[in-house]
Formats: structure tokens, sequence, C-alpha cells
């Protein structure tokens, strides 16, 4: 296999991941105000604020995967340039999208107290976290309907949008985040309140933009109300087909990765605030690297759509080689940065030595995880392949990074580094693996339908 030389696929590759990462970045600047603001407050609100939003984080990846599930299939209809199904595949995806929602605020407004104390046993922390739950909720239908739109906007190559919606949303945040957590123009004092306040008011900010967007600007899918009326059984069956896997998949992943919450906040609350540290850093470190396996994603799509397997897989080669410098750089990037970065926070000096130690295993880690991401997530992913994804990614997270992490915590008790080490070790072997499944070429799988052909038969 070798390197392509194409250059449309050069040009297809950064034209949309570097408005992607962009999108990422400024979504890591939303982060980095939340917590740099709530943190000023002292570390068991970050430690509240942080746990908190385990179930956002949850519901983020579940409307990441459903997202990802359609827009397998959306990239590939692209290809054919059949817009028609991809209205269909869209009609699906808004009503599972709004049944998860509605899941996610039931449990935030009417267990918050229950769901903050899977997490952390510490009074106040439960008690924070509860009280930003019952507000943030309120956002999560606003978030769910625009990120599904802006993510089924890439497979059909509009990327540019996202940048526009995000930094309003970033300017809007920060700006109430200022206003509702300190209390200013006569506003009071809210804490970490003010916060989730200034959250939902980004949601309802970046919704209009796409409602406006996709009304008055968006000429390549013209979608329009009366596509979602009516659900077409045959497109529902490869939707089941294609997108369980990855809605499963997520599922299993976010839960997993709430596990690990868990393990992490059995070492108590200052590891829990330097994980949120680190978390910021490992987000910034990682903008273009997602970035990469979103395009990814899209590409292969479109190109198996096209109907040129030899092209794909050429291209997949190109993509892993990407994957590995980005991922070295984000390594040497985190590495360099980790003590500015623990100077932003008001926490104490043992929390920031903590964080420190956790970022420099996520050095190491990123290095895979850069790789691991754009085979799966891109490549594999968007060539069809999704039940693979699902096995690769949750056998090794629950077989062997969560059972080694309560281990090592509950039984060995072991230094905090080495715990992290083994909770992350799963993206090590999930990369190696994905390696062999997309040399093996066995994973470029078409899941359209020539609805043409079959109506004229």
């Amino acid at each position: 296999m070798k390197i392509t030389t194409d250059k449309k696929f050069y040009r297809l590759l950064f034209s949309i991941s570097i408005p992607i990462a962009i999108q990422n970045l400024i979504t890591f600047a939303v982060s980095m105000i939340d917590t740099l603001m709530v943190g000023s407050l002292g570390e068991v609100q970050l430690s509240s604020v942080a746990l908190a939003n385990n179930l956002f984080f949850i519901l983020m990846i579940l409307l990441f995967g459903l997202a990802s599930g359609s827009n397998i299939m959306i990239s590939q209809y692209w290809g054919k340039k059949d817009v028609n199904s991809i209205h269909k595949i869209l009609a699906i995806m808004y009503r599972v999208c709004t049944v998860i929602i509605i899941i996610f605020i039931a449990i935030a407004a009417l267990l918050p107290t229950q769901f903050m104390s899977i997490f952390s046993n510490d009074i106040a922390v439960i008690q924070g976290g509860a009280s930003y739950l019952r507000i943030v909720c309120i956002g999560y239908i606003f978030y769910g309907l625009t990120n599904c739109t802006i993510m089924m906007l890439r497979s059909v190559k509009t990327v540019k949008i996202s940048m526009l919606v995000y930094s309003v949303s970033l300017l809007v945040n920060a700006f109430f985040n200022w206003v509702f957590i300190f209390g200013k123009f006569g506003f009071p004092a809210l804490g970490i309140r003010g916060a989730a306040i200034a959250t939902v008011m980004a949601r309802i900010t970046e919704f209009i933009i796409v409602i406006i967007f996709m009304i008055y600007f968006e000429k390549k899918i013209k979608l329009r109300p009366k596509h979602l009326l009516k659900v077409d059984k045959v497109i529902l069956r490869d939707y089941v087909s294609t997108c369980t896997p990855v809605l499963f998949n997520e599922l299993l992943w976010s839960t997993g990765s709430s596990m690990i919450s868990v393990i992490v906040a059995k070492m108590g609350t200052s590891t829990v605030a330097a994980n949120s540290i680190n978390g910021v850093a490992q987000q910034f470190v990682t903008v273009f690297i997602f970035g990469l396996s979103n395009a990814a994603a899209v590409i292969i799509g479109n190109t198996i759509g096209e109907g040129k397997k030899n092209k794909a897989m050429e291209y997949a080669f190109t993509i892993g080689v990407f994957s590995v410098i980005t991922g070295l750089i984000a390594s040497g990037i985190i590495y360099v940065i980790k003590p500015i970065i623990v100077n932003f926070y008001n926490v104490p000096q043992s929390t920031k030595l903590i964080a420190m130690e956790i970022m420099s295993v996520t050095s190491i880690i990123v290095i895979f995880q850069a790789l691991g991401s754009n085979m799966m997530m891109g490549v594999l992913r968007g060539g069809g392949d999704a039940r693979f994804v699902l096995l690769n990614d949750i056998i090794f997270m629950w077989c062997v990074a969560i059972p080694g992490g309560f281990i090592a915590v509950d039984i060995l008790g072991l230094p905090i580094v080495v715990v992290f080490f083994i909770i992350r070790c799963d993206e090590i072997i999930k990369s190696l693996v994905s390696i062999v499944r997309v040399s093996s070429g066995k994973w470029v799988r078409d899941v359209t339908r020539d609805f043409a052909i079959e109506e004229e038969e």
C-alpha cells in the first residue's frame, strides 16, 4: 500500500478537517472558560460540575453515535447523489434523537441527586452537581438537534457553518458565565447555577443559527418539514442494521467512560479536579485529530458510494500516516504545556501535581488515540464496518481497562500514574487491532441501495 498522490484527496481532507478542527478548538475554549470560571470558585465546585457533566457526556457520545451511524449511510448516498434517500434517513435520525434527549432530560430533572451519588460520596459535591443538572438539562434538546444537524451537513461536505455556530456560542457562553457566575450588571452571583444558565443560553443560540441556515442558506440537502413526516420501511431496515452497532458502541463506550470516572472518584476529590484539568488539556491537543477522523469518514464513505474500493484503500493508508504524525505532535504539545495549564486553576499545589502526572500519561496515550480514532471512527465506520468497531472498542474497555482500574485502586492501591495508564491502556490495544483490520481490506462495505433500479424492476 502507498500514500496517495491524488491532489483532490488532500484538498478535500484539509477543507473538511480544518474547519472541524477549528470548531473543536472553539469547543475546547468553551470548556476551558467553564472550568476556569467554575474552578475559581474552588475545588468542590469544579468537581461538582465535572461529575455532573458525565450525564451530558453520555448524551453527547450517544448523539455522536447516532449521527455517525446516520452519516455512514448519508455519505455513501451523497456519493451516489441520492438526496431523496438522505431525506428519509434524516426523518429517522431526528425521531431517534428526540427520544434519547427526552430520556436524559428526565434523568437530570427528576433524579439528579441519585445520578451524582453514583460518582461521589461528598455531600457538597452531590448537592452542587444536582443543582447544576436541573438547570443545564434544558439545553439538551437544543444541543441534540443542533449537533445532529451539523454532523449531517459534514457528510455532504458543508462544514464552515459549524465554525460560525460555535464561535457565537463561545461568546454567548463566556459572557453569560461572567454575568451569572460572579453576579454582574445587578444579577446575583449564582456560582455553578449561573454556569448552567449560561450554557443553556449558548445552546439556544446555536439552535437558532442552525435553523436559520437550514431554512434560508442550505442548498445541497434542501431539507424541509415535509421530508420528516414519513418513515420509509426499506430505509428503516437499513438504518437499524447500520446504525444500531454504532449507537450501541457509543452507549457502552460512554457508560464505560463514566465507570472510569467512578474509578477516578475513588481516589478523591483532588484527583477528580486534577482529571478535569487533564481533560481540558487533552481536548486541546486532539482538536485536529478528531477533525481528521470526521474528514476521513466523509471521504471514505463518499469514495465507496462512488464504487472506488481500491481508491478507498489507498486513502485509508494515507490517513493512517497522518494519524501517527498528528498523534506525535499532540503528545509533544501536551507534555510541554502541562505546567502552564495547571497554573490557570485555583486549586491546591497537590492537585496541580496530580494533574501533571495524569497529563504525562495522556502524552503517551494520545499517540495511540490518534491512530485508533482515525482508523476506527474514520476509516472503518466510513467504510461501513461498524460491527467490527463495536467489538474492538468495547471488548478492551470493558474486559481490560475497567476491571483493571478497579483492581488497581480497590485491591492493589497502586499510584495514580499507574492507575491512569491502566484505565487508558485499551487505546493502545484498539489502535493496533484496527491497523490489522484496515490492512485486510475486509472493511469496505457499500450500505446503499440503487432505488432507481429497484423501481424500474
